[in-house]
């Protein structure tokens, strides 16, 4: 399980585990999506910045610091276009759509984006951004987490660096890539360029290529951009299933115990009789 840090000492540690740890993987829809939402509000407020980004078979995650605001350094905010260009970025994965809507050309919504970026702490272009922002901002919008998620918001502000991660979605696309598709796919989710994969998988370059257009013809996506959004649409729906199921157990616990309740109730009837 991967580990909250902070510099408070474990107890502050295990008061946020109680309440569901943000930087633990797996953990149950809800929460994860609770997590995610409050890490977006958080990026896009100015509340954290993104330190660095970290992969790991099963899990992707960021690390982020709080450092600038307990420095005392005054909290700027993103002008509020550029968040809904952002989030519509993120949302759809098709940035030309997007500058179509916003009257904007592409590279215009790519400076946008890049300036956003910047603003989070990454220093990375739209085309390589970390596959959890991408969950984050679709975690925005599962709507059952966002009263989880003003909880966890408050509990993070007490850390200073803290390790934020989730389930990997890309691991579902076993079933629908080939062996060596699925190996560079996986790799393109890490933002490894073409001749870094290629050097990690002892091939041509081109190689790389040829098997990323064949995954891509195969997902009905363009690029990498769609690719995280689509892994991310899957999360989405994940999360809102296992909303259901919770919603179901409390229901289904709720009518036993009003069952069991009235059973009880009428249980000195009965011995009246």
């Amino acid at each position: 399980m991967d580990q909250v840090m902070n510099d408070y000492g474990s107890a502050a540690a295990v008061e946020l585990a109680a309440l569901g740890p943000v930087g633990s993987a797996p953990q149950r829809a809800p929460e994860e999506a609770a997590s995610l939402s409050a890490l977006w509000t958080e990026l896009v407020s100015g509340f954290c910045k993104i330190e660095q980004t970290e992969f790991t078979q099963h899990s992707c995650g960021v690390v982020v610091t709080r450092s600038h605001r307990f420095a005392g350094a005054q909290r700027a905010a993103l002008p509020a276009r550029d968040v809904e260009i952002l989030e519509r970025s993120l949302l759809e994965g098709v940035r030309k759509s997007v500058a179509a809507d916003y009257h904007l050309c592409p590279s215009s919504v790519a400076e946008i984006l890049r300036r956003c970026f910047v603003f989070m702490g990454l220093s990375c272009w739209p085309s390589r951004i970390p596959l959890l922002l991408v969950l984050a901002a679709h975690a925005k919008q599962a709507s059952e987490a966002q009263r989880s998620a003003k909880l966890i918001l408050a509990q993070n502000q007490q850390f200073l660096r803290q390790s934020i991660s989730a389930t990997r979605p890309d691991a579902d696309l076993v079933g629908s890539l080939s062996p060596a598709e699925y190996a560079v796919t996986r790799l393109l989710v890490e933002g490894k360029s073409y001749v870094e994969m290629a050097q990690l998988r002892n091939t041509a370059k081109r190689t790389v290529a040829n098997q990323l257009a064949s995954a891509f013809q195969r997902l009905h996506i363009s690029g990498r951009a769609e690719l995280l959004c689509l892994l991310a649409q899957r999360k989405l729906l994940h999360w809102q299933a296992g909303s259901a199921v919770a919603r179901t157990g409390v229901l289904q616990a709720t009518a036993s115990f009003s069952s069991v309740a009235e059973r009880a109730a009428d249980q000195p009837q009965r011995l009246a009789r």
